[in-house]
């Protein structure tokens, strides 16, 4: 209800003009959006989690939409100080993409040198490390969509189920993914890959060919080197895409995250992303005592001026985003409207 009212809201102040006041206005150029993208299909990932994944042909009408707006696309590096110093373009935008897979090194890459498009990656290290191996907890859900017609199958020997499980069903694969992914806790890191394998082998699936296609992998070292400076900026992700609630833990994921990238890339990160969004204000002073400039979250918003940099707020772009609401952060007409209130963990 809420977001028709809002789509209603926006349709009616982009007919009246009211929106191209406010992009105009000295409101819009004193704050900066945040878009957040996730994984650019390679594939299929995009019908199998909309939510997190668009076609590279959706971000490429997603940045000819900006550039029909006028906004102007700055790094966000930049678009963070220049936020702070009062100096930003009209309709300021910045794009991020979170965790640094493979596909965003073959589909998004190319999309973003094609319209000269500057964008951060936040990227996670572990598997980075790992070439060719898929992030299990990712692959394991993708592998029983993959799966999903069949209505009874056995995977007593994947996550100690006691009854055939159903995968024709959205609930009988979140069933079934916690199941197994509880039961591999405390693997290493190869014996995890191993379920994978044994697990598509009682799917019926082709995990070779699903190993070659690079699904759900992240970039190998060499191309994280290899992205195009200028146009990609490597940041801070965390090294196990986790944030532990302990200070000396948390710390470790930084620093792990912070070395490797600096490694890889030959300069020091400054940049955050909360992993799956998750924050708390504890990680706060943790943050600026490691030299963090900013972190961005997953909640809903645009940055203003007095944004806390530790908690930026994002648009996180889905397939299922409208156009009209897409636009309307942009032009800064969505910003106006009443939001639901952010709730911080503590």
């Amino acid at each position: 209800m809420l977001r028709t009212a809002k789509r209603i809201a926006l349709a009616t102040m982009a007919g009246s003009g009211l929106t191209a006041v406010v992009a105009r206005s000295s409101w819009r150029q004193r704050r900066l959006l945040v878009l957040c993208y996730h994984g650019v299909s390679l594939a299929d990932e995009h019908e199998w989690n909309p939510e997190l994944y668009v076609t590279s042909m959706r971000l490429r009408e997603r940045l000819e939409l900006l550039r029909g707006l006028r906004a102007t696309i700055v790094p966000l590096a930049e678009g963070m100080r220049r936020l702070r110093e009062g100096t930003l373009p009209p309709r300021a935008v910045s794009l991020t993409f979170d965790d640094g897979a493979a596909d965003f090194r073959l589909r998004a890459v190319p999309v973003l040198a094609e319209f000269d498009a500057p964008a951060t990656v936040y990227l996670t290290t572990y598997y980075v490390a790992r070439s060719g191996l898929p992030v299990p907890n990712v692959m394991v859900p993708y592998l029983l969509w993959q799966a999903r017609g069949l209505t009874a199958v056995d995977l007593s020997s994947h996550g100690a189920f006691t009854e055939a499980t159903d995968l024709n069903t959205a609930s009988g694969r979140a069933f079934a993914t916690r199941r197994i992914v509880e039961a591999r806790v405390g693997d290493t890191t190869e014996g995890k890959d191993r379920r994978l394998d044994a697990l598509a082998e009682t799917l019926g699936l082709d995990m070779p060919a699903i190993r070659l296609r690079r699904h759900l992998q992240l970039m190998t070292p060499d191309e994280v080197r290899d992205l195009p400076r200028g146009l990609v900026d490597v940041e801070l992700h965390t090294h196990r895409h986790r944030t532990p609630d302990d200070e000396a833990s948390f710390r470790r994921e930084l620093a792990e995250n912070a070395a490797m990238i600096g490694d890889l890339t030959g300069r020091a990160p400054r940049h955050f992303c909360y992993p799956s969004g998750r924050y708390r204000h504890a990680f706060l002073p943790w943050l600026r005592d490691a030299g963090v400039l900013s972190a961005t979250t997953c909640v809903t918003g645009i940055a203003a001026p007095n944004t806390e940099p530790l908690l930026t707020p994002r648009l996180v772009d889905t397939s299922h985003t409208p156009d009209a609401t897409f636009a309307g952060w942009v032009t800064g007409a969505a910003a106006i409207l009443p939001q639901r209130p952010a709730t911080l963990m503590d």
